[in-house]
């Protein structure tokens, strides 16, 4: 009987190491798997805006909701091996993203709920706070816009503290101004070459001028309705190459253009759900090429014209994310928008709560990343002609 026993337990042991040797082996081949190169047969889908056979002029880059998106193309992200070893799902980095700033190498990301500004830098692959670079824990009460000079320094715009908070290229908190002007101001743009500071202040219908020190210099518009005479709750500004001042006029679903010393120029833009209208707009950038996009909260797109106003083309479409599954183009009340100087577009998708990445196809885009028919796809969120 003892013998039998011992038989027994040794037989048992074997098959239990075999078990663990077979387990062992299959884990490292789905590593090993994993690192292999990609075969042609399985080359990423790309999707575009307008939706073939239209020739493409935007496509969908990306998306950002936890610092592990800034490295998805690192190699040390193995999906397959995750799932069987299984891998606790990292926290969402945003709560109520409200806006967003480039310059290239990194991005920052307003949110109210955080009271903070999330910097995304996409060469050390890390997400760090504006707070987290020596300043103050608790500096904010409601960040909302934020825009970034050509020399690195970061502007934040708090709607609470009535407050412009400026950061110098290394994120140290360098000056303070505006809190005898606004009242709940939102949207901010920067001239570099004429040394202004522009800033929408919503409750007050009207924009604010500084100079680059946080001097004010005066007040344009006021409550109104017509071309130049006054703004119905506008929440941002942008500026063209010539130095010209966009001002998206929210309640009144328009933009209206200005002279850097604040003649009016034009406006364009009406309310509805034809293509080229707004139902709610929130955010405005114009492009180092002179395209002008709005981001339309209601509609769940943002739509594109050039400076002269004329609708060129509108991305995007409703889409709550769910299941961990994004659908590229899809939105659920954008906010915040901005084109960086590679003509890359970013979009805030505030109750996604999720960034979006797009890219305008330049020819320097198209050199290093010649379309392929075969690898175009209808983007979900948007059919043929919408």
């Amino acid at each position: 009987m003892n013998k039998l026993t011992t038989a027994m337990i040794l037989d048992m042991t074997a098959v239990m190491n075999r078990q663990r040797l077979a387990t062992f082996a299959l884990v490292l081949s789905l590593l090993l798997a994993g690192c292999a190169p990609q075969a042609a047969s399985e080359q990423r889908r790309r999707f575009f805006w307008p939706p073939p056979p239209a020739e493409p002029r935007i496509e969908f880059v990306d998306y950002y909701q936890v610092e592990a998106d800034l490295d998805r193309d690192g190699g040390n992200q193995n999906w397959l091996a995750d799932s069987i070893l299984g891998k606790e799902q990292p926290d969402l980095v945003f709560n109520s993203p409200a806006d967003i700033a480039s310059d290239g190498h990194r991005f920052m990301v307003s949110d109210l709920a955080y009271r903070q500004v999330f910097v995304f830098d996409r060469q050390a692959k890390k997400v760090r706070s504006l707070l987290s670079m020596g300043n103050q824990p608790h500096l904010f009460s409601a960040p909302y816009g934020v825009t970034i000079d050509a020399k690195g320094q970061a502007y934040v715009v708090d709607s609470m503290a009535r407050k412009v908070f400026v950061f110098d290229a290394n994120e140290k908190l360098s000056s303070v101004f505006g809190d005898e002007q606004l009242t709940r101001p939102t949207g901010i743009a920067v001239d570099d070459v004429r040394s202004r500071v522009y800033v929408i202040d919503p409750a007050e219908h009207r924009l604010a001028v500084f100079d680059s020190q946080g001097k004010f210099l005066e007040h344009w518009g006021g409550r109104g309705g017509g071309e130049g005479k006054g703004f119905n709750f506008p929440t941002d500004v942008d500026i063209d190459a010539e130095g010209n001042v966009y001002v998206l006029d929210s309640l009144n679903a328009k933009v209206q253009v200005f002279t850097p010393a604040g003649t009016f120029l034009r406006q364009f833009g009406e309310r509805g759900d034809a293509l080229g209208s707004f139902q709610v707009p929130k955010g405005i950038a114009v492009s180092p090429s002179g395209l002008v996009l709005v981001s339309d909260s209601l509609a769940k797109r943002f739509v594109i014209f050039n400076t002269r106003g004329e609708f060129l083309l509108t991305v995007g479409g409703s889409q709550i994310f769910a299941s961990g599954k994004v659908n590229p183009g899809g939105f659920y009340l954008p906010k915040g928008i901005d084109v960086d100087s590679n003509e890359t577009i970013w979009v805030v998708d505030a109750l996604n709560v999720i960034v979006h990445q797009f890219q305008y196809l330049t020819p320097a885009y198209l050199g290093s990343h010649p379309v392929n028919p075969r690898d175009v796809y209808l983007p979900p969120s948007q059919s043929p002609g919408k």
